[in-house]
């Protein structure tokens, strides 16, 4: 493993650590024990099913985008199994337990190995699917500062004070040093680009036909004549995702005590997106930091009661995903060396299709 993936991991274990740190510090674990032992496990199942439905939903949809890349002169266009979608999607959540956003790219390496496709195609697919989700998340988080209007100055001390305040401390010459190296690294960057261009072009114009892979999964949303399909699937899909925020109330009889609806559900899963978002693995700390400070100070639930939550609702996607993933790389015959291989060399080992 290269000294920059090493560095890379580390750093962002270490995120993870100090920030499920402070999301846990001053939680009275005995309570969040009892909270455990009298909780309603029948709920599970049905968590599992959503959970299960949402992925196929994701993998459906992305399999509509995949069928729009371009297929090389004189060949059949071959239908995408759903299985393939459904099982590296799954094998990508567990990788981005070792790694932040290693997921995408074992994914799609995955698909592109077995389904015979242009790699960096299924990458700009991925992208499009990153932007959907985007989307759908800036009009939740929209419609949750519009019900939590009353809330908003709560959330400005939470969540932007804090950040807003350090950077006030920071002295201008560190700034300014940031903004040196910000400008140094882009002239770099142009340099770096322009001669490995270069030499690509020299060996047969292999970066610019990845390139143009690329734009072709970019595109995919504009060929397909299936939008309507699309737009229904992440309907659900995100339909989904609230009943799977709110399951977890039910399993620890919250929903009651505390008056969560479904919509608040909604609400809290919108805000916890974003620590997941943040580069740790998992959303480890993150997720769990930000949905603990939304519980208690949004919702006024205690702070043993919301560690909870967000530690079992973490939990179970860890094993959901570990669980299925490892049954797909058994079945599948994929050694796990592989998800550490696919970080450094997923990309180069599947432009042979360009």
């Amino acid at each position: 493993m290269r000294l920059r993936s090493i560095l890379s991991q580390v750093a962002s274990f270490g995120l993870a650590g100090v920030l499920l740190y402070f999301s846990l510090r001053g939680v009275d674990f005995k309570e969040v024990g009892a909270a455990l032992s009298t909780a309603n496990y029948w709920w599970l199942i049905p968590l599992g099913i959503i959970a299960i439905v949402s992925h196929l939903l994701r993998a459906w949809r992305w399999r509509i985008l995949l069928y729009e890349l371009p297929v090389a002169p004189g060949a059949e266009r071959s239908e995408i199994s759903l299985y393939s979608t459904f099982s590296a999607l799954i094998i990508g959540y567990m990788a981005n337990y070792a790694a932040p956003r290693i997921g995408e790219v074992v994914r799609s390496g995955l698909v592109a190995r077995k389904e015979r496709l242009n790699m960096g195609g299924v990458i700009g697919t991925v992208v499009v699917e990153r932007v959907l989700d985007m989307a759908v998340l800036i009009l939740a988080l929209g419609g949750a500062a519009l019900m939590l209007i009353d809330r908003l100055d709560t959330i400005r001390t939470l969540f932007i004070d804090p950040v807003t305040s350090q950077l006030d401390r920071l002295p201008f010459g560190i700034l300014v040093t940031f903004a040196v190296l910000g400008l140094a690294g882009a002239i770099y960057f142009v340099w770096w680009w322009r001669r490995r261009s270069a030499y690509q072009e020299g060996e047969g114009g292999r970066l610019r036909r990845t390139i143009g892979a690329f734009a072709n999964g970019l595109q995919s949303l504009l060929r397909t004549r299936r939008r309507l399909a699309i737009l229904t699937s992440t309907i659900l899909m995100w339909g989904c995702y609230a009943v799977m925020a709110h399951i977890p109330f039910l399993i620890l009889q919250m929903s009651g005590p505390f008056e969560i609806s479904l919509l608040d559900s909604w609400n809290i899963m919108a805000i916890g997106a974003i620590g997941v978002a943040i580069p740790a693995p998992g959303g480890t700390g993150s997720y769990h930091y930000i949905t603990i400070q939304t519980l208690v100070h949004l919702f006024g639930v205690t702070q043993a009661a919301a560690a909870t939550y967000a530690v079992v609702t973490h939990a179970a996607q860890l094993v959901l995903y570990t669980v299925l993933g490892a049954a797909f790389l058994l079945h599948q015959g994929i050694k796990p060396g592989y998800l550490k291989k696919a970080q450094e060399t997923a990309i180069d080992e599947n432009q042979a299709n360009a």
